[in-house]
């Protein structure tokens, strides 16, 4: 643990190195160059590189006047174990999880589902029910999470053209819908929601799958790559 500790004691150093490749060849620097890509005094720099060494994580040797450095195998082992305990953080992040409220739309889900059915299937591989579920999100923690899903990436179904009318973009987020239902929640480029609202399509009738009604409180989990 004490190791680990000095491992980590100037994180800026080891970054750097790893940064640069030491963790799979021997690198070539000087402190100079260290302290100026790390912002840390020279003398500083020297220091860590000479704990680090003593407590077996790196190898270093003079070269010209450059130092060769490269990270041991002790060292890879510590990195590891640090990337196991953080990967669940980051995996959490890519998740998005909350709720709305169910509420009836324009009714003209059933027509625009229809007419981008074959791009759906294109991008999201299943067909969806011609039709939307609808939601309104009223946790303001749940907005803000809808709002940085908007501003993804997401799949992205491109304006087309169908019997001489334009329709336009649509981006889609497959999603785990009630906990049980893989289908995704879809934006379109026009709407005549506001942001507050989201439409969500399925293969199935959602409604029906969950005995719906207006003001029925419905979970989404959307995973995404940040």
């Amino acid at each position: 643990m004490r190791e680990d500790k000095i491992l980590w004691k100037n994180p800026s150093v080891i970054l750097k190195l790893i940064e640069l490749g030491a963790w799979k060849d021997w690198i070539y620097v000087t402190t100079t160059e260290l302290a100026s890509n790390t912002g840390i005094p020279q003398q500083t720099v020297s220091r860590v590189l000479n704990e680090l060494s003593s407590n077996d994580f790196i190898e270093k040797k003079r070269v010209g006047r450059t130092i060769a450095v490269r990270l041991t195998e002790k060292c890879l082992n510590s990195l590891r174990l640090m990337y196991e305990k953080l990967t669940p953080i980051f995996e959490e992040l890519k998740t998005f999880r909350f709720s709305g409220v169910v509420l009836s739309g324009f009714g003209d889900g059933e027509h625009y589902v229809r007419i981008y059915m074959d791009k759906f299937e294109e991008v999201l591989k299943f067909k969806p029910y011609p039709g939307t579920l609808n939601l309104k999100i009223v946790d303001l923690n749940d907005l803000k999470k809808l709002f940085i899903i908007r501003g993804l990436p997401g799949l992205r179904i491109e304006k087309f053209i169908k019997n001489g009318r334009v329709y336009g973009a649509v981006k889609c987020y497959p999603a785990l819908i009630g906990g049980e239902v893989n289908g995704a929640i879809v934006i379109p480029e026009r709407t005549h929601y506001g942001l507050d609202v989201v439409e969500l399509v399925a293969p199935e009738n959602l409604r029906k799958r969950f005995n719906l009604k207006n003001g029925d409180k419905v979970s989404v989990e959307v995973k995404v790559d940040i």
